[in-house]
């Protein structure tokens, strides 16, 4: 099957800005139909991150003066949207039920920042695909998801602060492709102050640089890392030192959370049960949620399995990253290649395996899994599509009434987009000939639909031309080749 030449020229420099600017007007126009209007948004991630900007330029610290579970790098997000310059307007405190003028001026300035580093993340793609020399459809492409994120992920892209965290990273990739480590080092440690998973990145950059037999740049490129979210962290650390370290420790603290890979398997597993006695399974209902705890925003889940499960899943999630950073060592394709695709299925590896999926780490895989080339980044692509679109129409109506009963409805949606999640995450990281054997068989089995609807169509045209007879109508289907 072929369903584009792999060696087609790239964009030229002038047609490329053409698309790049025709895929920002798409962004804006996605964008804006995907925002929820503010009367919506009570009770939302925002309503909190208001008041986190609202304490922090009252002279507040968090860890110190007000409880936070996200790193400190997050509270730029949270910050900007509540100056004066950005917010104006009065100083009475922002409601949200119904929103007072504050509240719509915070929500308007939140989006605002989240499409403007949307539109950097765009712009900073397409200078990554141009060095890499992209064929013109899979610039385009890559360009397209990444403008119609908004639509496809839906309001948990607007209404959080994961794209300060992705642009960072795209930033690094995109200067990393270059042969500047040390830079993309620097945006490495600046992400993971934010959110953490950027770090994941960092060995992918350390491997790189230890194959070219450069070990003090390795050793140069972990610095630079830890030094620039170090430069993130001290001041915070310096004022609450316990309080600091406390919401490190939570970024790493132990549950399932309802919406994991792991956690969706096994009530899945226990409603499979329930119509299948002899599996000797319990039934979903001896399943709950509770809280995480700990000052953690999220449920987990609790019942029987639910620990061996999560020590499964980080024992899996181990072994899966300790062979990917091997492969990637041992590899001897493009660097620049093997940088994107292992930066991309490290993280997809992440959400996966490991125990915390929550619906707007999709926006993580916005940046990554689109710049990854040729059929694996075609298939790649293809199925993280699948996954956004899932997460959207899981997000909210569906997440409310499974965190209610566990039920099988909802479970069996959460566990397709968990599983389109594992097909991204196994195009990126299989052998290249598994990917190859898969693509031809993708292209035997739509070779095969084709033909198979070119034979009903020719025996329905002989059938209206002869009449309706019923006999010769079975004749025909007799005849028809098996495939």
């Amino acid at each position: 099957m072929r369903l584009a030449t792999w060696a087609a020229p790239p964009l030229s420099a002038r047609a490329l800005a053409v698309a790049v600017a025709a895929a920002l007007a798409v962004l804006v126009l996605s964008f804006e139909s995907a925002v929820r209007p503010v009367e919506s948004v009570a009770g939302s991630d925002v309503t909190l991150y208001e008041g986190y900007g609202s304490l922090l330029l009252d002279g507040a610290m968090p860890y110190r003066d007000f409880p936070m579970e996200y790193p400190p790098g997050a509270t730029a997000m949270f910050v900007l949207p509540a100056t004066s310059i950005v917010e104006g307007g009065s100083g009475d405190a922002a409601s949200w039920s119904p929103p007072n003028s504050r509240a719509r001026r915070y929500y308007r300035g939140f989006t605002s920042l989240v499409l403007v580093l949307l539109a950097t993340t765009l712009v900073v793609t397409a200078l990554t695909l141009r060095r890499m020399q992209r064929p013109a459809y899979s610039t385009l492409l890559a360009l397209a998801v990444v403008a119609l994120s908004p639509l496809l992920i839906g309001q948990v892209l607007s209404e959080r602060f994961d794209i300060l965290p992705a642009a960072l990273t795209a930033a690094a990739l995109a200067v990393a492709v270059r042969g500047q480590y040390l830079a993309g080092a620097v945006f490495l440690g600046l992400g993971a102050a934010t959110k953490v998973y950027p770090a994941l990145l960092v060995p992918v950059l350390m491997l790189l640089a230890l194959r070219e037999g450069r070990v003090r740049k390795t050793v140069g490129i972990a610095a630079t890392a830890a030094a620039s979210a170090l430069a993130v962290f001290l001041p915070f650390a310096l004022v609450s030192p316990l309080g600091t370290w406390d919401s490190v420790r939570n970024q790493f603290r132990s549950g399932l959370q309802i919406e994991s890979f792991p956690s969706s398997l096994l009530v899945m597993a226990y409603h499979a049960g329930e119509q299948i006695p002899a599996l000797g399974l319990p039934s979903h209902s001896e399943l709950k949620t509770v809280g995480a705890g700990g000052g953690l925003i999220r449920l987990v889940l609790a019942g029987p399995g639910v620990t061996t499960t999560e020590n499964v899943a980080k024992a899996l999630l181990v072994v899966a990253l300790a062979l990917l950073f091997w492969r990637l060592f041992r590899s001897t394709h493009d660097p620049r290649e093997d940088l994107l695709r292992y930066s991309a299925g490290a993280v997809a590896i992440l959400l996966v395996f490991g125990t915390v999926l929550s619906p707007q780490y999709i926006v993580w895989l916005v940046p990554l899994v689109p710049l990854v080339g040729g059929r694996r980044g075609l298939l790649a692509t293809t199925s993280f599509v699948m996954a956004a679109g899932l997460t959207n129409v899981w997000i909210p109506e569906r997440y409310f009434d499974y965190q209610g009963g566990l039920d099988a409805g909802p479970a069996a949606l959460l566990l397709a987009r968990n599983l389109a999640l594992l097909v991204t995450a196994a195009v990126l990281v299989l052998p290249t000939s598994r990917v190859r054997s898969s693509w031809v068989l993708l292209g035997r089995w739509t070779s095969g639909a084709v033909d198979r609807s070119r034979v009903r169509k020719r025996a329905i045209r002989h059938t209206v031309k002869h009449g309706s007879d019923g006999t010769r109508t079975r004749d025909l289907r007799r005849d028809r080749p098996a495939f």
